[in-house]
């Protein structure tokens, strides 16, 4: 048996579940003084997104890891979960697999909160 927010993949397509993934990154990134916008299109979703938080990402690694760290905190996401994925993803660049990881545990906090709801 799965867990709620286990098996992702039925969701990713799911314009609601969507739209709330784009809030909830435009809202933790805002807590940071970092613009995130989202234009509605669900299809496009996920790489408008990736494609605000990456280099928001790479700008922090080089200038306030402080700011990084306190992201990841934010989001919920440990630093060992980070090294897990950068290691399981040895050919992309940190920020993008932390991108990426970001934009999974976002979704995966929408479904689980749906699904109590």
């Amino acid at each position: 048996m799965t867990t709620p927010g286990t098996d992702l993949s039925k969701y990713i397509n799911r314009l609601d579940i969507i739209l709330q993934v784009s809030e909830q990154v435009i809202k933790d990134f805002d807590m940071f003084g970092l613009e995130v916008k989202f234009s509605g299109n669900g299809y496009m979703a996920y790489e408008e997104l990736f494609d605000q938080v990456y280099p928001h990402l790479e700008k922090l690694l080089h200038s306030n890891q402080t700011k990084f760290l306190a992201i990841l905190y934010r989001i919920d996401l440990s630093e060992e979960q980070v090294r897990k994925a950068v290691n399981e993803n040895t050919s992309e660049p940190f920020s993008a697999v932390v991108a990426d990881l970001i934009l999974r545990r976002e979704l995966q906090k929408v479904v689980l909160r749906n699904s109590f709801k």
